[in-house]
């Protein structure tokens, strides 16, 4: 649920002001270029789709009738663009494994704890990426956007229970991936 205040804006964006777009651009972008480089894990890609992303809000916002509904209009939007992406340039998913972990801390941690983070976030990545298209987005959306189900459903135009299904199953291949990959039995998990 947006809050009204977001309602406020997403109605002024829709009206045409320049400086309530900029605002939900602002607001936005970060969520739309991370799912982006998440999906495809590039980031001039991430780049491209949010910048096809917002350009549709600016077209077809006038479209979306209740403002509540913005969010899941948003990722419905930005997942079109990239199943579309992916069908026009036939993308290898092994581009994913190129992924680099980026540490968020403010100290520097020793070279070895980075090199494990570093082929954990490898592993995610290539397990992640040998997942069918549809269960790699409920990953994506459960784990690295924090969505709930009932949205995931909703954005998906899928039941929830089918939403719940394809993460069970998306876990359970990247957890037999997991234990196929000699690197990971020797890396202790904390």
């Amino acid at each position: 649920m947006l809050k009204k205040n977001a309602h406020t804006l997403i109605a002024s964006a829709k009206t045409g002001d320049h400086a309530a777009l900029n605002k939900l651009f602002t607001e936005w972008y970060p969520r739309v270029y991370n799912w982006g480089y998440r999906y495809f894990g590039d980031e001039e890609m991430a780049a491209e789709i949010s910048q096809q992303a917002f350009m549709v809000m600016q077209q077809k916002l006038k479209q979306l009738k209740d403002p509540g509904s913005f969010k899941s209009w948003l990722y419905r939007t930005v997942l079109n663009l990239c199943h579309n992406e992916t069908r026009r340039r036939k993308i290898n998913n092994k581009a994913v494994e190129r992924l680099t972990y980026r540490s968020q801390r403010d100290t520097a941690p020793a070279p070895d704890h980075l090199y494990m983070i570093k082929e954990r976030s490898q592993q995610v990545l290539a397990a992640l990426a040998r997942l069918p298209e549809e269960q790699r987005t409920v990953v994506i959306m459960k784990e690295y956007e924090d969505l709930k189900f009932r949205e995931i459903a909703e954005i998906l135009n899928i039941s929830e229970n089918t939403a719940k299904s394809r993460l069970y199953y998306a876990y359970k291949a990247m957890r037999k991936f997991f234990l196929t990959q000699p690197q990971t039995k020797a890396i202790r998990y904390e």
